[in-house]
């Protein structure tokens, strides 16, 4: 399962821009598994951050992780054509960053994607039979 779409990317950057960025033969046509290849790896990452927290892949895919999908899969088509951060759109390279920097904050579980997931396969859970010793009943001891 992919986190997001050709027609995704189409609605953050003109046809055109993707053409550029995947078009090495020069055909004038968006590479579409050059684009696949931007998008998978895009999900990849997502995955890697997003598995300490919520059991991967995410079904069904939550907003922002969309949102997060295309613009690190802008970031890596731009990437393959050797722009960087000096060259590539800035809104680009600030996207990619911002991503990363949500990314770090759900593994770390500081932020939410917006369900309600079981912890990932693994985690550690806690059930207590409740509280036998409080201040109260310790106190005199």
């Amino acid at each position: 399962m992919m986190y997001c779409t050709l027609d995704d990317l189409k609605k953050q950057v003109a046809e055109p821009v993707l053409v550029e960025l995947t078009d090495d033969e020069g055909l004038g046509t968006i590479n579409t598994e050059r684009v696949g290849r931007a998008i998978e790896d895009a999900t990849d990452l997502i995955n890697s951050y997003a598995a300490a927290r919520y059991p991967t892949p995410l079904n069904p895919v939550p907003g922002v992780i969309r949102k997060i999908a295309v613009d690190i899969a802008l970031y890596n088509l731009f990437s393959r054509r050797g722009y960087n951060e000096e060259s590539a759109d800035k809104s680009v390279v600030d996207r990619y960053k911002a991503a990363l920097t949500f990314l770090e904050q759900l593994a770390k579980g500081l932020v939410s994607i917006g369900v309600s997931q079981p912890p990932a396969e693994g985690g550690a859970a806690i059930h207590s039979g409740g509280r036998i010793f409080s201040r109260d009943t310790m106190r005199g001891w």
